[in-house]
């Protein structure tokens, strides 16, 4: 029988640990949100990129086609990252993008945590393209939301 022991678990994240990517949070890519309310999912997004600074988790920014479409990236992750590269894409899977798989490589931590504005593109293929590339992938779902209701639980 296992025992319980005072002790975190091992499966448990840490702020050295992993990778935290944040996917296309652009303005316009925001208007066809059903899945929550926009006003929430602002606020998560932005208390994710305030403890992502403050604990200094590597992070990853991107957007999409930001000047001839999606418009730009939330302020809120802006003002809480400053410093961070944002890497504008064209191609739907930020995962086909060697952008962001150098990055990804460069920071060199086997856990990828996501949080993308469309659950059905923003997470899924690239958590699929990771996960298949031997990648342990977690999602923050509270920050994730998509065009329909019910598809932000990945």
């Amino acid at each position: 029988m296992a025992k319980a022991k005072p002790a975190p678990g091992k499966m448990l994240l840490t702020p050295k640990d992993h990778t935290l990517i944040l996917i296309d949070f652009q303005s316009q890519m925001a208007f066809p949100l059903r899945s929550m309310d926009v006003a929430l999912l602002r606020n998560n997004v932005s208390l994710i990129a305030k403890t992502a600074a403050g604990f200094t988790v590597p992070t990853i920014v991107t957007t999409v086609a930001a000047k001839s479409f999606s418009g730009p990236l939330f302020p809120e992750i802006a003002d809480a990252l400053p410093a961070a590269t944002v890497y504008d894409r064209t191609s739907m899977n930020l995962w086909e993008d060697g952008q962001i798989t150098d990055q990804v490589n460069a920071i060199g931590k086997e856990r990828v945590v996501l949080a993308g504005l469309w659950t059905s593109v923003c997470i899924l293929e690239p958590a699929l393209s990771a996960m298949d590339q031997g990648f342990e992938v977690f999602v923050i779902t509270d920050a994730c939301g998509d065009a329909k209701s019910g598809s932000s639980a990945a």
